[in-house]
């Protein structure tokens, strides 16, 4: 497999942050004259890995001025709150429409305990505790943070969640799209150059015009890489997102039944596009019974995003 980072000596490190198994869950640190930042961080059981990161780069946590979040779903910014803990000379920086969940998360736990149960909620997630406000800076469209001379541009990108930006780094020419441009899970992948692409529709929030939009303008910055949280630098390469447009089109058709939505009849539905795909990639490693016992978990979580969307449609044709 290609190693992408070759030759571009500015790209960020990617951390694994080992969330429910390895190669799942990346976080990107970004070293820039003596300075760090993080974009993504995991949950809170992966901040010790973090923080080592920083130290085996030869800088202590104090020389951290910023993490950000493409967004507040936990398998990303879980671990906020440690991490600023640990590096007190940070600022939080996040979408307008996410920072009350960063000040006060009670309600998200909430909501999260009651999807997982409280035992495994802990072992997934940790603790989650409140950031001061005044350590917390809202980011919006046109935002740009000039990180010692490395300017980073923010993009408002709703259709996985309203809470969603990315974040466009002319000087690498990476693009931290987070769940906006899907999952590359190298376990699926025959070629970085030309990665299979899968998207990622949140169970509450799942937009699928809004989504392709967002795609399509990120697009235009013409980017060489994508920095993915699901996982690491992968080509932006057109015919990915071309396909991963055409997945995102076939889950929002799911949604528009006028019948009862059918759980199981969608994920039947789902495990058969999605599998198609990959074929069309030329990945012919993987069974059609692997594949979707890999992608069980999140075949499982596009389908309730589907399940959520139907919902607020039937909602709003009554």
């Amino acid at each position: 497999m290609n190693d992408l980072r070759s030759g571009f000596p500015l790209q960020p490190q990617t951390i694994d942050t080992h969330y429910i198994s390895a190669h799942m869950v990346a976080s990107h640190l970004m070293i820039e004259k003596g300075e760090a930042l993080f974009i993504d961080v995991g949950t809170s059981p992966a901040c010790g890995l973090l923080l080592e990161e920083v130290v085996r780069q030869g800088l202590q946590p104090e020389q951290v001025r910023y993490i950000i979040l493409t967004h507040i779903h936990l398998d990303h910014g879980g671990g906020a709150s440690q991490l600023m803990q640990h590096c007190p000379q940070a600022t939080l920086l996040v979408h307008p429409k996410g920072a009350a969940h960063m000040i006060e998360p009670e309600r998200l736990v909430k909501a999260a305990v009651k999807v997982y149960g409280e035992k495994l909620f802990r072992k997934l997630y940790g603790e989650i505790g409140p950031i001061d406000e005044r350590r917390v800076k809202t980011v919006s469209e046109g935002f740009v943070l000039d990180f010692n001379g490395r300017p980073l541009h923010f993009y408002d990108t709703p259709g996985h969640a309203r809470h969603h930006c990315c974040i466009w780094d002319p000087a690498s020419g990476g693009l931290f799209s987070g769940d906006t441009c899907g999952m590359a899970y190298p376990f699926l992948q025959t070629d970085k150059t030309r990665p299979f692409l899968m998207p990622a529709t949140a169970p509450t929030a799942f937009e699928p015009a809004e989504m392709i939009k967002s795609i399509r303008r990120l697009m235009e910055l013409d980017p060489v890489f994508l920095y993915l949280p699901h996982f690491g630098p992968v080509s932006a390469h057109r015919q990915s997102i071309e396909a991963l447009i055409e997945l995102i089109e076939k889950h929002g058709r799911c949604a528009e039944v006028e019948t009862e939505f059918d759980h199981d009849a969608t994920t039947a539905r789902l495990q058969n596009i999605l599998y198609k795909s990959y074929l069309n990639f030329g990945n012919n490693r993987l069974k059609k019974s692997e594949f979707i016992d890999f992608l069980a978990g999140d075949i499982e979580i596009n389908v309730q995003g589907i399940a959520a969307r139907w919902a607020r449609l039937q909602k709003n044709n009554s």
